[in-house]
């Protein structure tokens, strides 16, 4: 009995992984790959997107003991689903979605909320990398190393040559 006990507490959490979202939306970007593929390889993924949705018996009226356990199962994993996201979201945005019905409406304002956020932050961050200078004949790779610029943007899946070609003429005047 405790087996089980235990086996179903460690399925509704989250690995430390995941990091909690921010409520300023900084670390949207990547809390939001963590968090779908820790959502993935729990199983919950399709009440997120809305690909699983619930089960309705062929009569409703006398629903078959098959479709009750599918119903009681799937009602399972969406309140399931439903702890999973709030476990990882700042509090003032489970308030803001605590009220919605299911865990595809919770997901789709909080998809909605934190990708306005986060498109402030990146124009935030490129107002302030626009204001950066390298100094007159100054080693580039060492100011931007200096600003552990060069690290962040290797991360960002062959962006950061991109940023650091565009970049180049601005920050570093010839």
């Amino acid at each position: 009995m405790s087996t089980s006990i235990a086996t179903a507490s460690l399925s509704d959490a989250l690995p430390s992984t995941v990091p909690k979202l921010d409520a300023s939306g900084s670390n949207w970007a990547i809390f939001v790959f963590h968090f779908e593929d820790a959502i993935e390889a729990k199983g919950f993924w399709g009440h997120f997107d809305g690909t699983v949705s619930r089960p309705v018996p062929a009569d409703v009226t006398a629903p078959t003991t098959t479709e009750v356990v599918a119903i009681a199962q799937w009602d399972k994993d969406e309140q399931s689903a439903k702890s999973l996201l709030t476990q990882k979201l700042p509090d003032s945005t489970v308030v803001v979605v605590h009220g919605k019905k299911t865990v595809k409406e919770r997901w789709d304002g909080v998809v909605m909320e934190f990708s306005k956020k986060s498109t402030y932050a990146q124009a935030d961050m490129w107002a302030k990398l626009m204001a950066m200078r390298c100094p007159n004949k100054g080693n580039l790779r060492e100011f931007l190393e200096e600003r552990r610029i060069s690290s962040s943007w290797s991360n960002g899946g062959g962006k950061g040559l991109l940023l650091y070609h565009h970049l180049f003429p601005t920050i570093c005047p010839l």
